[in-house]
């Protein structure tokens, strides 16, 4: 008897073909669709960046919050592809990839927030907010509970909205600031569109539904996601708009 489990050493075939993968992929690209117009209908600011219009506090925190976000979920994804690894060496060597584009994406986001005359030492002395906390706390309860599936959701999830809706809010800020405040954003931009981040993925995301059960969570995983996410977008307004008299530029 082999008591050594958890190495995906079966190297289990995927449960959906790869037209059953792409079908799933296309209605889960529409609920998202829903999602974003719902978002646009109820969270405040929700398109301010594609119109140009950018409120100079709300913008400064949005860049910091990002990078700082980027920083604390980095440690929990880290550990997720130990997680992958113990079911599908195949998924685990797409989020490695991925992972080695995306770790250190702080960077850009740290770079244009600077350009907004924030300091490093203002950077680092920013504490993230309860909504960044919380997410980071749901990445550690899905790995510990419920296994990596979620987590990689939430990346598809966030890759499709920014390949959607990026170049449309990038064209605003550059509008607005001029494209060399924002190189850092289109740096970021341009490794999701030209690696095709979404489709990388989703291809991680297929040797990881093993069963109809992981099917139907994918959709609750979005909304989980989305409604955390959202609660930044609030707390910032009110941190940042509602809590302050502020211009725009």
């Amino acid at each position: 008897m082999n008591r050594c489990k958890h190495t995906g050493m079966e190297r289990q075939k995927p449960f959906l073909t790869i037209e059953d993968s792409n079908e799933l992929r296309r209605k889960i690209d529409r609920y998202i669709d829903h999602k974003i117009e719902e978002w646009n209908a109820t969270v405040p600011f929700a398109t301010h960046f594609e119109k140009g219009e950018i409120h100079t506090a709300y913008y400064q925190r949005f860049l910091i919050e990002t990078a700082l976000r980027i920083r604390l979920l980095r440690v929990s994804e880290s550990r997720t592809l130990a997680e992958v690894a113990k079911i599908s060496p195949d998924a685990a060597q797409i989020w490695a990839h991925y992972e080695y584009e995306e770790m250190i994406h702080d960077r850009l986001f740290i770079e244009d927030a600077k350009k907004t005359g924030a300091s490093i030492e203002t950077i680092l002395s920013t504490e993230p907010y309860l909504s960044t906390k919380l997410l980071t706390g749901f990445f550690s309860y899905l790995l510990d509970h419920e296994g990596p599936l979620g987590v990689l959701v939430y990346s598809y999830l966030v890759e499709y909205v920014n390949v959607k809706l990026d170049p449309k809010k990038i064209s605003g800020l550059k509008s607005r600031l001029g494209e060399k405040a924002v190189s850092g954003q289109i740096s970021h931009m341009h490794t999701d569109l030209n690696d095709d981040h979404p489709g990388e993925v989703w291809n991680a995301i297929r040797h990881l539904i093993r069963s109809e059960a992981d099917v139907r969570s994918l959709t609750k995983y979005i909304d989980e996601h989305q409604s955390i996410l959202a609660m930044f977008f609030r707390e910032i307004h009110e941190d940042q708009v509602l809590s302050k008299v502020e211009g725009t530029v």
